[in-house]
C-alpha cells in the first residue's frame, strides 16, 4: 500500500521526530506448495518503521524471510496478512543482487533507460544521466557496454539507474553480496557518499555484519524461519563515515558481537 505524500525530507541526519517513510505492522507472507495444500511460513509477524531519511540495514540467516519482506515493500510480492505502508510519491526503486543491466544498451542508456519509458524529453533525460554518471563515478564508461565493466561498476550501473528517476524510497537487496571485499569496502564508501547528498530513505538487505554496522542508522535483526525481528539496534558512529577508519572503534567491535550473539541464539546456528 503506497501512501502518497508531497513532503520528503532530505535531511541526511534524520531527526528523532522525523515523519516515518515505511511502516510494517504484523506482516506474514506464506507460500503454497504445487499441490496447494501446504504451507510454508517464510515470514511471521514482522513490525517496523522507517523514518524519512534513514538507513535501515536487515540481517538474518538465510532463508528466514529478508528479501520476500523487501520484496513486498517494492511491490514484488503480496502478503498473506498484516499490513505496509509506504508514505512516498512513487513505488520505491530497487537494486538487486545480481547487477540487472542490459547488455544491448550503453552505461548512460541504461541509466536513462527508467526516464525513457516515462517519455521524459531527451533533453532532460542527458542531463539527469550527466548528473547520475558524476555522482556515481561513471561519467568516463558512458559509452562502455556491460561486458565491458567489471562486477563492481556493473553494480554502480544499477544504483544510477535506480536513482535516476528521484524516488524517495531505495530498496537494496544484497547488492555487493558477489563483489570481493575490497570492491564491497569501495562501493560501501560511495554509497555512503551518494545517500548523503541525496538523502534517500533507504531499506538494505545484507548477510555481512560488518557490512551493515557500517551503513546503517539502525540494524533490524530477524530470526530463522519463519522470520521475525528480534532486535533493532542503534547504531551509534557519527556521520560522515570512513569505512576502514571506523573499524578501529572498539564500539564497532563490540556491536558486532552483540549481532552474531543475536544470530547465534537459534540451535539452528
Amino acid at each position: 500500500m503506497i501512501v502518497h505524500s508531497d513532503e520528503i525530507s532530505r535531511d541526511v541526519s534524520v531527526p528523532a521526530e522525523a515523519a516515518p517513510a515505511i511502516e510494517v505492522r504484523d506482516l506474514v507472507k506464506a507460500f503454497y506448495d504445487v499441490s496447494g495444500d501446504r504451507i510454508t511460513l517464510a515470514a511471521a509477524n514482522v513490525n517496523f518503521t522507517v523514518k524519512r531519511g534513514e538507513f535501515v540495514c536487515i540481517v538474518g540467516p538465510s532463508g528466514c524471510g529478508k528479501t520476500t519482506v523487501l520484496r513486498i515493500l517494492a511491490g514484488l510480492e503480496q502478503p498473506f496478512s498484516g499490513e505496509f505502508r509506504l508514505h512516498t510519491s512513487a513505488q520505491p526503486a530497487m537494486v538487486f543482487q545480481e547487477a540487472s543491466v542490459l547488455p544491448w544498451l550503453t552505461v548512460a542508456q541504461n541509466v536513462a533507460f527508467p526516464l525513457k519509458l516515462k517519455g521524459v524529453a531527451a533533453k532532460e533525460q542527458r542531463a539527469r544521466v550527466a548528473e547520475l554518471l558524476e555522482l556515481t563515478g561513471l561519467t568516463d564508461f558512458a559509452d562502455a557496454r556491460p561486458h565491458q565493466l567489471s562486477g563492481g561498476m556493473k553494480q554502480r550501473v544499477s544504483v544510477a539507474r535506480a536513482l535516476v528517476d528521484d524516488r524517495d524510497i531505495l530498496l537494496m537487496d544484497e547488492p555487493f553480496g558477489a563483489l570481493d571485499e575490497q570492491t564491497r569496502l569501495v562501493l560501501q564508501q560511495e554509497l555512503l557518499r551518494i545517500w548523503e547528498r541525496t538523502g534517500k530513505t533507504v531499506v538494505f538487505i545484507t548477510h555481512s555484519v560488518d557490512e551493515a554496522l557500517t551503513l546503517a542508522d539502525r540494524v533490524l535483526v530477524m530470526s530463522p524461519r519463519p522470520g521475525t525481528i528480534v532486535a533493532d539496534l542503534p547504531v551509534p558512529f557519527e556521520r560522515p563515515r570512513d569505512v576502514v577508519e571506523m573499524r578501529r572503534d572498539k564500539r564497532f567491535w563490540d556491536l558486532t558481537y552483540e549481532v552474531w550473539r543475536l544470530l547465534a541464539v537459534s540451535p539452528e546456528h
